[in-house]
């Protein structure tokens, strides 16, 4: 207890004083004062905490610890945060003192809440825990490693924040026992140094999100305006600079109407302002399809954009935030898609999806007669076999021209198919439209891709009343085709294929006389293999046209003769395969084709184009080899290379076992020695 004392004088009868005091317990007056104190001091600590400056969260914290090791005149204290999913312990400070005289090896951070002692009981229990005789016996200890500080009393509760433990604090070795005072008084400092902690943590997440958003709008990539609730702009980021032609520092403080020009893609209509909208509705808008914004410069842009109020903490309008993207590409790319989806992507026209929509769409009574045309275009593989597919696309190009050069405005023109257009001609009778096919096949004719003379098979048919069915005029329309092309088809191919090799001969004459050399000199070596008729006949038809292949050699390429560069000299060795495929597209030479495909092969498998040898090669093209190569040495396209004949024969026997079949060399060359004079004179250039 604490006691007062007064002293006063006190005259005595002998004249002498004497001490007198009054003396009053003190001891509810000394607790009074001790806990104004302990609250001025939390007072203190409190305020320290929430207005002190600290540089991290860490340092916050060491600092609590160190302070209320004082207030609780304890010696050691610690806090650890504890993660009640993973029942985890993280250490996150301990007095100074501490790691000075512990001296127990790889101190651990982390520890387990099954791992520990009576410490543990603090979350266990969920409540504090007192142990004024730490070194007494106690069962929930379980004792700690050599080297440890030592403790004498112990102090520890939990920091319970939305009814979850997040940290552990103790303190350990106070002069005097520890009660529930300090439990109460510690627990309440506590909390309220853990909400300035959390006040410290929420206001850095505030300036970081709102940096974080700040940031995310000045460089997201749509454009961003920000406008206060007098309409005046307060952000534009670099995108809506970009598309508005004003920048952030021009039209900060500008009334956004005077930046952010709306208005409707088709003159004469309006647009809803999405902003005003906001204002007046409170809720967030989105703009139309067909909103365009001019910018400062006069470009225009097609918009999708949406507005959303931004609200203060009373929940009222403070301004709306816009986001707006230009979809000027992307409309024009949907434009694109849309053409495509009904228009064939090579000749322009329109596809068989637009027409067969479109027919039944014309299919009234107004549009009496309907006439269809179907045509198909001739020639096509023969081209793309040839030439390849992209003379085979020029050859649909040309005929899809020659269709709108004839064909009306009213007239719808499609590719149908591969090779196939089909017309649609609405109020026309079946004598006009049999004329506007005849148009299109003169036209047709007189086009011309390389070797290949353009023409077209088409079929006309007319619906004249509504009980007709327009799907069995398109039939009989595509039916009379088919029987035109069928009827055609041996007069066409004749004519093709005289085309071909005419185109052939006009780029190089000397390729005409060198094939009816071939060819004559052929039809005398059948003769001597005493080979039958009809293969006599094939045979000099082989002959005539082996080298037919070189129709897709530039002039320049035939006139080279033997002096080729490595490059060019590939592109020859092709010419057997064009001919082949040439040959095979044709009823009346398919028979040929494999002869010619052979002819450059060699008896000991070094020719090409596939390297057969010996009787693997068509005996008609080991023919053609030997006849082939002595004309060539007899007329050469090089004249310092030419022979006579003996020389030429001798050449023939010495390549007889390697390039040429021994049996057919040794006839060959018997049949020239027996003939009298040359068969082929060295100097004459006819046959």
């Amino acid at each position: 207890r604490f006691f007062r004392t007064t002293k006063f004088p006190v005259p005595l009868p002998n004249g002498a004083y004497g001490v007198g005091a009054y003396i009053s317990d003190i001891t509810e007056e000394h607790k009074w004062q001790q806990s104004r104190e302990q609250h001025l001091k939390h007072q203190k600590l409190l305020l320290e905490m929430l207005s002190r400056s600290f540089e991290s969260k860490q340092e916050q914290l060491d600092y609590a610890l160190h302070e209320l090791l004082k207030i609780t005149d304890s010696q050691y204290g610690y806090i650890y945060f504890y993660n009640e999913d993973k029942k985890e312990f993280i250490l996150n400070s301990w007095t100074k003192g501490v790691m000075e005289e512990c001296t127990v090896p790889g101190q651990p951070k982390v520890y387990s809440l099954g791992n520990t002692g009576i410490w543990g009981e603090v979350v266990r229990q969920r409540k504090p825990i007192i142990v004024n005789g730490f070194q007494l016996p106690n069962l929930l200890k379980k004792g700690y490693p050599a080297g440890h500080v030592e403790l004498k009393k112990f102090m520890s509760f939990p920091v319970i924040i939305d009814d979850r433990i997040v940290a552990v604090v103790g303190f350990a070795n106070k002069q005097t026992d520890y009660d529930e005072t300090d439990v109460d008084e510690m627990t309440m400092l506590m909390a309220g140094v853990w909400n300035a902690v959390q006040r410290r943590e929420s206001a850095e997440t505030l300036v970081y999100e709102r940096n974080r958003y700040y940031q995310t709008l000045l460089s997201i990539g749509d454009g961003v305006m920000v406008i206060d609730n007098q309409e005046n702009i307060e952000v534009l980021n670099a995108v809506a600079s970009r598309l508005t032609g004003w920048s952030q520092e021009e039209a900060a403080g500008m009334n956004y109407k005077q930046v952010f020009h709306l208005s409707h893609e088709q003159e004469g209509f309006t647009i809803d302002n999405p902003i005003e909208k906001v204002f007046a509705t409170g809720q967030p808008q989105e703009l139309g399809n067909h909103a365009i914004l001019t910018s400062r410069d006069g470009t225009k842009y097609h918009l999708e954009d949406s507005a959303a109020p931004v609200l203060d903490d009373r929940g009222q309008i403070a301004g709306v935030v816009l986001v707006f993207r230009d979809v000027t590409e992307k409309r024009e790319q949907r434009k694109k898609i849309e053409y495509m989806s009904f228009h064939d992507s090579l000749t322009g026209l329109y596809n068989r999806r637009f027409l067969e929509e479109e027919l039944h769409r014309l299919d009234t009574e107004r549009n009496l007669p309907i006439s269809i045309i179907m045509g198909d275009v001739n020639s096509l593989k023969l081209t793309n076999d040839i030439f390849g597919h992209a003379f085979g696309d020029m050859l649909l190009e040309r005929v899809a021209e020659v269709m709108r050069h004839v064909c009306r405005a009213d007239d719808i023109i499609a590719r149908w198919g591969g090779d196939e257009f089909l017309l649609l001609l609405p109020k026309t009778s079946l004598a006009e439209a049999e004329n506007i096919a005849n148009r299109i096949k003169k036209e047709t004719y007189e086009q011309q891709i390389r070797a290949i003379k353009c023409s077209i098979s088409t079929g006309c048919d007319t619906k004249r009343t509504m009980e007709e069915d327009i799907i069995q005029t398109l039939n009989r329309a595509e039916a009379k085709m088919y029987a035109a092309k069928t009827l055609g088809r041996d007069d066409l191919q004749s004519r093709e294929l005289s085309f071909i090799t005419n185109f052939l001969y006009q780029e190089n004459q000397s390729e005409e006389r060198h094939a009816r050399r071939v060819s004559k000199l052929c039809g005398k070596m059948g003769l001597a293999l005493e080979l039958p008729g009809a293969d006599i006949l094939l045979l000099r038809e082989a002959g005539r046209l082996h080298d037919i292949g070189k129709i897709v050699f530039s002039p320049d390429l035939l006139n080279k003769g033997s002096q080729f560069d490595l490059m060019a000299h590939k592109k020859t060795e092709q010419h057997p395969i064009i001919g082949s495929r040439i040959l095979s597209y044709f009823d009346e030479t398919h028979q040929l084709a494999e002869a010619v495909l052979n002819h450059h092969e060699n008896w000991d498998g070094s020719g090409y184009p596939k390297g057969l040898k010996g009787e693997e090669i068509h005996l008609f093209a080991r023919i053609i080899s030997v006849v082939d190569a002595y004309d060539h040495l007899l007329h050469p396209h090089c004249k310092a290379s030419t022979m006579g004949k003996d020389e030429a024969l001798q050449e023939i026997g010495r390549r007889a076992g390697t390039l040429f079949d021994p049996h057919i060399a040794k006839i060959f060359i018997s049949l020239l020695q027996h003939a009298e004079g040359d068969v082929f004179p060295q100097n004459n250039q006819s046959d």
